[in-house]
């Protein structure tokens, strides 16, 4: 079986010639750096030998199957063990090569392995580095461990995403951790633009909080409104939330502007209920009536201007036409790599010899295709070894 490279053709699009070095794990680098490739950027994914990614491994059973192969198809894996001087030597020398570091590393971490921000400028001043981690690589909570939760939880965004009255939820989507990767790869679009004008790459400090943060800004609740205000989005009023139809399914209504509300009555038969738009008390109403009629009988009463969707799951999102020639933008072609796969070529294409090469995969400095293959080949072996050793018993009928 032939060892993924995840390599396409060159890419196309307006960061063709861009190469990014995306040394970060999990969801918020990668889903970054899937950003940058989907734009033609080169992305090399550089993981340290026998782990890699801590999605690789993550469990399928557990609802985690296919993440790592989404966040990272179409870009290159080498396999570096850059904790090792002669690694960290090899990295830097990848480092002049490339437009952007990508790290996502417990802050400091980068620094012991002499490859933070000032080391890594100092050998391409021109380079963007941009860290990603949870609250920063400054102040109190620098050092605290988390996960998306723990993210929407501090920046306050957690308790807005249940009804009033409910307890706070994890949404079942990571919100934070996508929102980091979208707002890292904005700030690195920006420092590359700026670079033009500078000569000069820049130090970005991203956290998982600061997304968050910022949606909360630009809906006024920072500063404008008590806790207890939670604005027209909360479901607090009958012109937006979701509705609970005869067959078990729900229906979104987002009917805020006097034109929709008017549609959306029409639509339900209640216009005793126009004046009302938002008062909370007529929440009931609204649902009793919904409640009284299968999804698809409403979504056929209704017309387009009442603004009202059914709540799918994603498979049924999936499974439209028009979402599916939607697309998710253009992805780069090519699986997810298998770890360090790439390691020979991009290393040959740095200019290290061949021979120089071997000699560093047998110190265990780096891992390539080769070594690659021979891991797939022993496992296949062993799993071969293993059935005639313990036979299946034959079944007679």
């Amino acid at each position: 079986m032939a060892v993924p490279t995840g390599r396409s053709p060159a890419p196309a699009g307006p960061l063709a010639g861009i190469r990014v070095l995306d040394l970060s794990r999990l969801l918020p680098g990668p889903y970054c750096s899937l950003l940058l490739a989907q734009l033609g950027a080169e992305v090399i994914k550089v993981e340290t030998p026998l782990a890699g990614d801590y999605a690789r491994m993550a469990p399928a059973e557990l609802g985690f199957g296919g993440v790592f192969e989404a966040l990272n198809r179409g870009k290159r894996s080498v396999a570096i063990d850059y904790r090792k001087s002669r690694g960290r030597d090899l990295l830097l020398q990848l480092v002049e090569t490339a437009d952007v570091f990508l790290e996502s590393s417990r802050p400091g971490r980068m620094e012991r392995c002499g490859l933070g921000a000032v080391a890594v400028r100092d050998v391409n001043p021109q380079i963007v580095y941009c860290s990603i981690s949870g609250y920063g690589q400054t102040g109190p909570h620098r050092d605290k461990p988390g996960h998306d939760v723990d993210y929407l939880a501090m920046s306050g965004v957690l308790s807005l995403l249940a009804p009033p009255g409910a307890p706070p939820a994890p949404p079942g989507l990571q919100m934070a951790d996508i929102a980091t990767g979208t707002f890292a790869a904005a700030r690195i679009l920006a420092a590359l633009v700026g670079r033009t004008t500078t000569g000069y790459g820049v130090y970005l400090d991203v956290a998982a909080i600061d997304g968050p943060v910022s949606w909360l800004g630009t809906l006024g609740h920072a500063v404008e409104r008590a806790d207890s205000e939670r604005g027209p989005m909360s479901g607090a009023y009958p012109c937006y939330g979701t509705y609970r139809t005869a067959d078990d399914r729900y229906l979104a209504v987002g009917a805020l502007e006097v034109q929709f509300w008017r549609a959306f009555c029409a639509g339900l038969g209640r216009d005793d209920l126009l004046p009302r738009q938002f008062d909370p008390t007529a929440i009931a109403a609204v649902a009793a009536a919904i409640a009284s009629r299968r999804s698809d009988d409403w979504l056929e009463r209704f017309t387009d201007d009442a603004c009202v969707a059914p709540v799918r799951t994603p498979a049924e999102a999936l499974g439209d036409e028009y979402v599916r020639r939607r697309g998710f933008g253009p992805m780069p072609e090519g699986p997810a790599p298998a770890l360090g796969a790439d390691t020979d070529d991009v290393l040959a294409e740095t200019g290290i010899a061949p021979t120089v090469v071997q000699k560093l995969m047998r110190s265990g400095v780096v891992t390539g295709m080769q070594s690659a293959a021979r891991a797939a080949r022993a496992a296949r072996l062993g799993a071969m070894l293993a059935r005639r050793k313990d036979p299946q018993p034959q079944h007679t009928s």
